[in-house]
């Protein structure tokens, strides 16, 4: 399984060696599901090469094009990890499959650029955060938006305060239980101490000098693109790391209690909760502006306009539903516009196209619910003139 970052989303939309074929399905958990997923894919699949061959390739070469993705049919284990949605990549250089914790409107889109909008609620314009999850055995990192989280590797930080004491024998000695799983540096789980932690300045003095090591490994991994950062654990050990913390977008709230017994998702929805009404500032500033403007020549959400716009580089914000797709076809040069009522073999999804182009031209674009779209249509846009 392959988690999406910024970096690869930006090498999807910098594709241009067409065809390009993009398949969505939404994938289930389940005995039954299970079973039902590979068959929708293969179903995907036909459709993709229907579509390759509208382009002018020659049945065989369709076939060839779309020969990668076929193995995951007889990946019997693959499918028994989906839950969420899958989202597959294919062009002469790219070929990639991704795992998303995302709920996909089932689509096979061949075009000359990936088509990404259904992606774009991970990447949310300034919706990225991350959570320090302290204890005392270890420390974890997480990378998170509002629908994902994947753990970092923090190899190069302590993975506890035994072996940090193991790196610096000259550090006075804490009573430790020397009861562990595995052992330091073997991936295994540090001991605990003897009691607590703030029974002694001595103990947090340590503590202090641990975490200073650990600032360091975090803000070297995150500064400057992991956004807000959320402590997780229990009041005295985040009251410490405080101190050592150099990172400056330290967030304000905790989750509190020991994250040994939380799990990745758990973390990741309280610290939402945290970041929740910073995160969305910037979108509800831009949702009000276009509100402002609505009715002007400064904002539209009419399909065709925001399309020529796009194409112009005139677009500064764009708003997508998240959930909507308008198939079709679109001529920059006349402005002719022709929507379907559902996808033919040439069509390109038209929303995705005005994505990419206002990606292309340094717009910012917000994917939304379609309960939340500006103006209540599948697509609105403030222009720069």
């Amino acid at each position: 399984m392959l988690i999406m970052r910024k970096e690869q989303l930006k090498e999807l939309t910098d594709e241009r060696t067409g065809p390009c074929v993009s398949i969505y399905m939404p994938t289930e958990k389940g005995s039954i599901e299970t079973k039902q997923n590979p068959i929708r894919f293969r179903k995907l699949l036909h459709e993709a090469e229907k579509k390759l061959a509208a382009t002018g390739l020659k049945a065989h070469e369709a076939t060839a094009f779309m020969a990668s993705a076929k193995p995951l049919l007889e990946d019997h284990l693959f499918w028994q990890y989906q839950s969420g949605g899958l989202a597959v990549f294919l062009s002469k250089k790219i070929k990639r499959a991704y795992t998303l914790p995302l709920k996909f409107s089932e689509m096979a889109s061949v075009a000359d650029r990936f088509s990404v909008k259904q992606l774009l609620p991970l990447f949310a314009e300034d919706g990225r955060f991350c959570v320090l999850a302290l204890s005392q055995r270890s420390v974890r990192l997480f990378e998170c938006s509002r629908y994902s989280v994947s753990e970092l590797d923090l190899s190069k930080a302590p993975r506890g305060i035994a072996e940090l004491l193991e790196l610096n024998p000259g550090e006075k000695q804490l009573q430790f239980n020397s009861h562990t799983e595995g052992h330091a540096g073997g991936g295994g789980q540090a001991g605990m101490f003897h009691g607590h932690a703030e029974d002694s300045d001595e103990n947090k003095e340590n503590i202090l000098v641990y975490f200073h090591n650990v600032d360091k490994a975090v803000k070297g991994m995150i500064n400057g693109a992991g956004g807000p950062l959320v402590l997780a654990g229990v009041d005295y050990l985040t009251r410490i790391y405080e101190k050592a913390n150099t990172y400056p977008d330290l967030c304000a709230g905790r989750i509190t209690g020991s994250p040994e017994d939380m799990k990745p998702g758990e973390l990741k929805d309280k610290a939402w909760e945290l970041v929740r009404p910073g995160l969305e500032e910037n979108e509800n500033k831009a949702v009000l502006l276009f509100e402002q403007l609505q009715g002007t020549p400064m904002a539209s959400n009419h399909l065709k306009t925001i399309l020529q716009a796009a194409n112009d580089g005139r677009v500064a914000v764009m708003f997508v539903s998240a959930k909507d797709q308008r198939w079709g076809f679109f001529d920059d040069a006349s402005g002719m516009l022709d929507l379907h009522a559902s996808a033919e073999p040439q069509d390109l999804e038209l929303l995705d196209v005005c994505v990419t182009r206002t990606l292309d031209h340094g717009g910012k674009v917000y994917a939304l619910d379609p309960a939340r779209m500006p103006g209540k249509a599948p697509s609105a846009a403030i222009f720069r003139y």
